[in-house]
């Protein structure tokens, strides 16, 4: 039974960039929602915070390598003591974590770039790690290949994701300490103009290695372009006979 089940998988996966009509509108539309509700929930419901922690230690030890003057900067404690309505509600959502809202912190000794690093959530690379884990569960293949691309394609993450923060990390302090940037300014050449699209390079790398492990999860995302565009057309083409 099991493997009668991996031959279908096999053969769906094979043919999923040939389907068409309502069979591909109704695999699109259902895959598209399925993997946006499992990223919500890979993202938002488990505890990274030990993630952070490790994330913490490891990026503080590759910039003490290459002679950063950084330490363990302790915990940051994320709650907000504002009475407001929205925070109590947010203080709320941090406080179910179970660490309290203590995020972890790396803290530049420099003297002319001194300032405190926060590794909240987003920096374990796990926002590009949920969706990607979601595609591969959606994507048609046996489950062997399935476990295979998700443990591969989470090492290669995490880890790509260590030296991605330490970059980052180390460009700011450099750009503070030897051009006299600000905090903001700093931050935003080394994070934003350099460490996004590094993220976003780097997606598409792992999207490679699960794609070495026989999961197709970019005939998924084709057929979901391709549906887009399919509907795009057809709104155009009704759109032009009401005009006539």
């Amino acid at each position: 039974m099991a493997e009668s089940k991996d031959q279908e998988k096999s053969l769906k996966m094979k043919t999923l960039t040939d389907l068409s009509g309502k069979e591909k509108y109704s695999y699109a539309l259902l895959s598209f929602v399925c993997v946006v509700v499992l990223t919500l929930i890979l993202y938002l419901v488990p505890d990274y915070y030990f993630l952070e922690k490790i994330t913490k230690e490891t990026v503080t030890q590759v910039l003490g390598v290459y002679q950063f003057p950084v330490e363990d900067g302790g915990f940051y404690y994320e709650l907000d003591t504002d009475k407001s309505l929205f925070v109590i509600i947010y203080n709320v959502f941090v406080s179910l974590d179970g660490h309290g809202g203590d995020t972890p912190v790396i803290r530049s000794i420099n003297p002319s770039a001194y300032r405190q690093f926060a590794v909240v959530r987003a920096c374990t690379g796990m926002q590009a790690g949920a969706l990607l884990m979601a595609l591969i569960i959606v994507t048609p293949a046996t489950s062997k290949k399935k476990i295979k691309a998700t443990i591969y394609s989470l090492i290669a993450l995490i880890v790509g994701n260590f030296l991605r923060i330490a970059l980052v990390i180390g460009m700011t302090i450099q750009i503070q300490a030897n051009y006299g940037a600000s905090h903001t300014a700093a931050w935003f050449w080394a994070h934003d103009v350099l460490g996004k699209p590094i993220g976003f390079f780097g997606t598409i790398f792992f999207a490679m290695i699960i794609e070495k492990q026989g999961v197709p999860i970019l005939n998924t995302v084709s057929l979901w372009i391709d549906s887009f565009l399919d509907l795009l057309k057809n709104i155009t083409d009704k759109i032009k006979q009401l005009v006539k």
